[in-house]
């Protein structure tokens, strides 16, 4: 057989690579960071490490120690794709880790929470004797969006003692986890309104807006990268979208 000039291999390696990496776009996009989650929460970043494993390196290798002619090619050809897969599945590995797991409602806000911070959550919270819960009692459609429910003013010391004792943070505490739709009335003073110059701000967590709940409901979002918008149709508290802010 015929192998392709050391100019075919380079373009065929990049064209495939090209393909493999347009494939993963499409996932990170639509899948584990889901609109501006992408931006807001580190899909960006994480497909930034990505695309010179990828689109670089495995054309790279091939440049250098591709030779059509040489003694031991099939060799060379199986070290650099191993090289390539081995690296780029790191990354994949890497990014399916980072995406955000659940949005939790936590202490006046939404925060995002990936999937790494809740797997060694859960263990903390094995670790001392407590139940967490999985994220599918939440739904399948990930990231699942919750309310962690807080401590009172009178147990605030619990709250304390239990972080000093090796509990995770109230947004990790998937024991305390329960569905968003069931907290619409604890969490309405914390939603942003528009104010007469079209700006956002937050509802004072003293008292009520001056407008009724309106059909759409806003709440600020606290992402690992930039802070965003998370909104919700008032009827059910069905997701309708995320979106960054410019603070």
């Amino acid at each position: 057989m015929k192998l392709p000039s050391l100019k075919q291999a380079v373009a065929l390696h990049f064209a495939v690579s090209l393909v493999a990496f347009t494939v993963l776009v499409a996932l990170m996009m639509r899948v584990w960071f889901p609109g501006d989650l992408f931006f807001i929460d580190g899909g960006w970043q994480g497909l930034k490490i990505i695309a010179p494993i990828d689109l670089v390196l495995g054309p790279a290798l091939t440049l250098l120690f591709y030779r059509p002619h040489k003694k031991g090619i099939a060799f060379d050809i199986s070290a650099i794709l191993f090289v390539q897969v081995a690296a780029l599945s790191y990354g994949v590995y890497v990014a399916h880790e980072q995406r955000p797991a659940a949005i939790v409602f936590a202490e006046h806000r939404f925060e995002t929470l990936s999937y790494s911070e809740f797997k060694l959550a859960s263990k903390e919270i094995e670790k001392q004797q407590r139940t967490p819960k999985p994220l599918s009692e939440f739904g399948q459609q990930m990231p699942i969006i919750v309310y962690a429910n807080p401590y009172g003013a009178d147990d605030y010391g619990q709250y304390l003692e239990e972080l000093l004792n090796g509990l995770p943070e109230l947004r990790e505490r998937s024991d305390r986890y329960r569905p968003i739709e069931t907290a619409l009335a604890d969490i309405e003073k914390y939603r942003v309104v528009n104010d007469k110059n079209g700006t956002t701000i937050e509802v004072p967590a003293s008292g009520k807006s001056e407008k009724s709940l309106e059909e759409h409901l806003t709440f600020p979002l606290k992402a690992r990268y930039q802070n965003g918008n998370i909104t919700f149709s008032k009827d059910g508290m069905q997701l309708l979208g995320i979106e960054r802010r410019e603070d």
